[in-house]
């Protein structure tokens, strides 16, 4: 199977560096590649300020101001499981792998604590790395929710507006479904 391939070709000073799983390419085997999974390349965003992306920061989840040109807020959807693996609604599951990094957003220790990220491996099944979308709750926007446990769902930290809402920086956890605007997502496809 012919899997899509990139190489990031700048890196952000601000940007910790984060391991990527690697191959190489035959013709260059000294040129590491990561190897990303096929699925649309999306943008994610929260009801709570659709000018805040999802992205990777220092290693971690956060929110930041949206640009459509950095790699670190693109999201490959890996829908490779969907039709195996369902939440108990029978809604499909998908994986979030972070196109500069390679990494898959996995469901942290517990209730409360950051997402975390994961060498995304292509030919392995792994639970935590599995979501799914709630039906539409508000205008369009989703909870996403872990695919074993639909009671729990990506949460911009304190994003409320009785905690002062999201900002630039906002940690992403897990937390029970309310159903606030700081738990509703959407997945926007960026155009090529």
């Amino acid at each position: 199977m012919n899997l899509p391939t990139f190489t990031p070709t700048h890196h952000h000073h601000h940007r910790k560096s984060i391991p990527h799983p690697t191959t190489t390419s035959p013709s260059h085997p000294d040129i590491p590649r990561v190897v990303l999974p096929n699925g649309p390349d999306v943008r994610v965003f929260c009801r709570a300020d659709s000018d805040l992306s999802l992205t990777v920061r220092d290693g971690s989840v956060v929110l930041a101001p949206a640009n459509h040109r950095d790699p670190f807020q693109h999201w490959i959807k890996d829908e490779k499981f969907a039709t195996r693996v369902k939440d108990r609604e029978g809604l499909p599951s998908f994986a979030l792998v972070n196109k500069a990094t390679g990494l898959a957003l996995q469901h942290p220790i517990g209730e409360t604590q950051p997402v975390r990220l994961i060498p995304y491996s292509a030919g392995e099944f792994n639970q935590t790395i599995l979501w799914t979308l709630s039906k539409d709750i508000k205008h369009g926007f989703k909870a996403i929710r872990m695919a074993s446990n639909v009671r729990l769902s990506l949460d911009a930290f304190h994003g409320d507006k009785d905690h002062g809402g999201v900002r630039d920086g906002t940690t992403i956890v897990l937390w029970e479904c309310w159903k606030g605007d700081n738990q509703l997502w959407k997945l926007v496809p960026y155009c090529k």
